[in-house]
């Protein structure tokens, strides 16, 4: 009897990790819905995990906090933020120099990006992390997506730019590609969005627009790009 118990727990902890695997994951991003994020980071227990398993919960953790902000769930953000901190400090010995750093340069950006009042503390120590990140491994592609992320956003009086945002991109991009890892991790249609974002910025409509049919040649269900961003860039191109 015993041992039968013990079966259907093991069955049952297989079942409930089955429910978050990175495809399902990454589906709900495909979405635009991360309730399942929130779900699976939420029924995590941080003392039961593996160093893989803790690397993997940050992971998302990164991605989930600022689409929390853009949701405008400000309170809800703050709190991941302040666990994303915990876990970022509590795994530091077992990240690479390259992943710790990013990942911290992450979080004051988002710091920065609940409180505005923070730009000179939060936004430039995350500026100053992004680049320290890169300079530890220039081919770490979680630091390359990073500090291309800063120089995408930051503005121009503190080192933003969206030529080299676009060019830290690309380099990520081909890195990201060879890697079976990246397949389902949402990282890499992230990254990709990012780039025709960045054409669009610099005025290339055209060449934003190629890259939003790589997106949907690669991520035929992305929702927004699908639904809302090609759409917009349609509508641009036709205005020229």
């Amino acid at each position: 009897m015993r041992k039968w118990c013990i079966f259907i727990l093991l069955f049952i902890a297989r079942l409930a990790y089955g429910q978050f695997s990175d495809e399902q994951l990454y589906q709900a991003y495909m979405q635009g819905n991360l309730t399942l994020w929130g779900q699976y980071i939420d029924a995590q227990d941080w003392d039961k995990l593996t160093h893989n398993e803790r690397k993997r919960l940050i992971n998302y953790e990164y991605g989930y906090i600022p689409f929390l902000a853009d949701q405008k769930r400000m309170q809800e953000a703050a709190k991941y933020l302040v666990s994303y901190q915990q876990h970022l400090a509590c795994e530091r010995a077992y990240l690479s120099k390259a992943d710790y750093t990013a990942y911290l340069s992450a979080a004051s950006a988002y710091a920065y990006l609940l409180d505005k009042s923070k730009l000179l503390s939060e936004g430039m120590q995350s500026f100053k992390l992004a680049k320290q990140a890169v300079e530890f491994d220039p081919h770490n592609v979680i630091a390359m997506t990073l500090k291309g992320n800063v120089d995408f956003y930051a503005p121009k009086l503190f080192g933003g730019n969206k030529q080299k945002a676009i060019e830290m991109f690309l380099e990520a991009e081909k890195l990201m590609e060879q890697d079976p890892n990246f397949y389902y991790l949402w990282n890499l249609p992230a990254m990709q969005l990012a780039i025709a974002q960045c054409y669009d910025k610099l005025g290339n409509t055209n060449a934003a627009m190629q890259q939003v049919n790589k997106i949907l040649t690669k991520h035929p269900n992305f929702k927004y790009v699908k639904q809302t961003y090609l759409p917009e860039l349609k509508q641009k191109k036709q205005k020229k």
